[in-house]
């Protein structure tokens, strides 16, 4: 899938120009993927993935423990010819079925007392107007933005938060995975690095490029930003899997946040908020990069 996110990259004019092209293009890809991954195990798995809503009128849960290199596939965006799974399920993921036990096992936290972080430039120059609109998204907000956002600032806010936003560049590094990181002010958190902070339970979302994408080792164990979060005691993490838009993910924050103030499961408000960008925006570049690992 990589090829199809990096036509995104040749500028706005052009992506406006060959949208539709863009889109039957992704879909192309994504329902080989959906028939060569997904389609074989619906019939084996038969009424475990019934697409029919439960007696509540939402749709069937499906938690997804990737092996090897279906690590980076958005399963969320898998095309069955006719709809997304998004459309017929609400995905969320784990590195493993220990961790998803684990992670379902910590307590649920009332989102109320947040740490929103944003570093900008010229290239992301809306993440400044995103740390604003999730803040605003709860009563108990501390935002540290440009100068303010210092790893220093981090290591000690991030203790005691429910929730923690980290809006800023990310790098994947794939020769060693655990020097991955996200650029704060005055320097990189690497992977190594946060698995030191202070998370025991709480929420963090990672709205940085490629800030899901990690190396799978023997054993399937994987490593990267994802691992070291979980690792520092977050119960739920969202992350990206590619080079994200920035406006298209202010928007989708913004909406995630506020269905998940509103009452909703995590994985049900990142849901609603993935229908609602999709909406506006349909090409799965814009709503299908972000991913829910661990509690649901």
């Amino acid at each position: 899938m990589t090829g199809q996110w990096e036509r995104f990259r040749a500028g706005e004019e052009f992506v406006q120009r060959n949208m539709r092209i863009l889109e039957r293009s992704a879909r192309r890809v994504l329902a080989v993927l959906y028939a060569g991954v997904f389609e074989p195990v619906e019939v084996p798995l038969g009424e475990a993935l019934d697409v029919s809503p439960d007696a509540s009128g939402r749709p069937r849960k499906l938690v997804v423990v990737p092996h090897g290199p279906l690590h980076q596939v958005p399963f969320q965006a898998l095309f069955d010819g006719e709809r997304y799974l998004l459309e017929r399920f609400e995905i969320s993921y784990a590195p493993s079925a220990r961790v998803f036990a684990l992670c379902q096992g910590k307590a649920a936290r009332p989102p109320k007392n947040a740490l929103v972080m944003s570093v900008s430039d010229d290239s992301i120059p809306a993440v400044a107007g995103e740390a604003g609109a999730v803040a605003s998204r709860f009563p108990h907000a501390e935002v540290r933005s440009d100068e303010g956002a210092t790893l220093a600032a981090l290591e000690s806010g991030a203790a005691d938060r429910d929730v923690l936003h980290l809006a800023c560049h990310g790098m994947f590094r794939s020769d060693n995975p655990m020097f991955s990181a996200l650029k704060l002010h005055d320097g990189w958190l690497t992977a190594n690095e946060a698995m030191r902070l202070d998370l025991d339970g709480a929420l963090v979302t990672l709205s940085a490029c490629e800030s899901g994408r990690h190396e799978v080792v023997g054993g399937d164990e994987t490593l990267g930003l994802t691992r070291a979060f979980l690792g520092a005691g977050a119960a739920t993490l969202v992350v990206s899997l590619w080079l994200v838009q920035d406006e298209a993910t202010g928007e989708l924050m913004e909406s995630w946040y506020g269905h998940l103030r509103g009452g909703a499961e995590r994985a049900t408000a990142l849901r609603a908020a993935q229908l609602e960008i999709k909406e506006r925006r349909p090409h799965p570049y814009y709503w299908a990069p972000f991913v829910l690992v661990g509690k649901r």
